[in-house]
């Protein structure tokens, strides 16, 4: 299948696939992405402006799968030499494996940032983010299926807490605070597509995975329902927080979807504290994001330098670390995201466009048989 080879035998089903790509697109935007949204949209049509953007990730995945499904067998680093030639896909790919590492970087910061801020208020952000890293590495060593069978574990659970946490807010819902709809008409929806690029990428992940699948005729399926999974949690998520809290409230909180679980309240006092069970289950959702990136620096690096070694899965640790450190305060963060996202859009869905079209012009393609080796 490829030229790395500890990852030719693993291959993953269509379900895991889904999971995958689920588990990747919905992670750490959802603490925060409420009060992004509705601070710079300033009403409460904060979900059409969320909605567009899953559709046009949708879009993207339909890129990303035709391109990898024209070259069976191969993941994005090799197609992109393949169809760019080695020096601009070298480029290409060293762009990529950027992304992933940008990423990383503002997830895992952004973790560090909110369990400093709720749980460990004395503890340097450093000594959150060091172990947190080299459980990655640890956990990206054992390969690609001992990841999916991470995903497989915690999904349910993670997706009963989420539906937990919807439901036993259903009390505090009023409609009027998402009334008047479109009031202030598309300008602030097209103003809050500024916030939501970083939220809403994950579309790449189907550049890798494709080729790791049994199936990858079904590629177009796994990532669509995958994609639209994820984006309609968020969707959820976000439309609930502001029925529950209004604009107002939410584009104040720091972590509003904390505030949101807080409102939980049970009979007789129990389970108090509901908001520290969601806590737990998204430093677990972080970690399964973070590796899942992780592992598409570590094949994109092992691809560039044709070797793959015990090294290869610590080494990037090192860059992934002082990325995360650099930002000095929540506005740097804040950037930091919005640039990634940027940069994203333009790494993992306008670049895999143009070597889509570029493939049909010169009339580059893999090998039909490639998907049996």
């Amino acid at each position: 299948m490829t030229n790395l080879p500890t990852m030719k035998h693993e291959k993953i089903s269509t379900l895991q696939t889904v999971l995958t790509v689920t588990s990747t697109v919905y992670a750490v935007g959802i603490v925060s992405l409420p009060r992004s949204i509705a601070e710079k949209a300033q009403t409460p049509d904060v979900w059409q402006g969320l909605l567009l953007s899953s559709l046009l990730g949708l879009v993207a995945v339909f890129i990303n799968v035709s391109l990898c499904r024209r070259f069976p067998g191969e993941t994005f680093y090799k197609i992109s030499t393949r169809v760019a030639g080695k020096f601009i896909g070298h480029l290409i790919n060293l762009s990529f494996i950027v992304y992933c590492l940008l990423v990383c970087s503002h997830v895992v910061r952004m973790m560090a940032e909110f369990i400093k801020a709720l749980a460990l208020e004395r503890t340097p952000i450093s000594a959150i983010l060091i172990p947190f890293l080299l459980l990655v590495g640890y956990l990206t060593s054992g390969g690609l299926h001992v990841m999916v069978r991470l995903v497989e574990l915690f999904f349910p659970l993670t997706f009963v807490v989420f539906l937990l946490l919807i439901i036993l807010n259903i009390n505090h819902f009023d409609p009027d605070y998402l009334r008047p709809v479109f009031h202030k008409g598309w300008r602030p929806i097209l103003q809050s597509l500024e916030v939501v690029p970083f939220s809403t990428l994950g579309f790449e992940s189907m550049l890798i995975l494709t080729s790791f699948m049994v199936h990858p005729q079904k590629a177009w399926k796994a990532g669509a329902i995958g994609y639209s999974v994820a984006m309609g949690l968020y969707l959820l998520m976000v439309t609930m927080v502001i029925a529950c809290m209004s604009v107002e409230e939410v584009s104040r909180l720091q972590w509003p979807v904390v505030s949101f679980a807080q409102q939980i309240e049970f009979p007789g006092a129990f389970l108090e504290r509901f908001e520290l069970l969601f806590i737990v289950l998204w430093t677990i959702k972080i970690y399964m994001t973070t590796a899942n990136y992780y592992f598409y620096i570590v094949a994109g690096l092992s691809q560039l330098t044709q070797k793959w070694n015990r090294y290869i899965y610590y080494l990037p640790l090192v860059l992934l670390f002082a990325a995360a450190m650099y930002p000095q305060n929540f506005v740097e963060i804040d950037r930091m995201g919005q640039f990634t996202g940027y940069f994203g859009v333009v790494a993992c869905a306008v670049i895999p466009l143009l070597l889509l079209i570029s493939s049909f012009i010169f009339r580059r393609k893999g090998s039909l048989n490639a998907y049996s080796r």
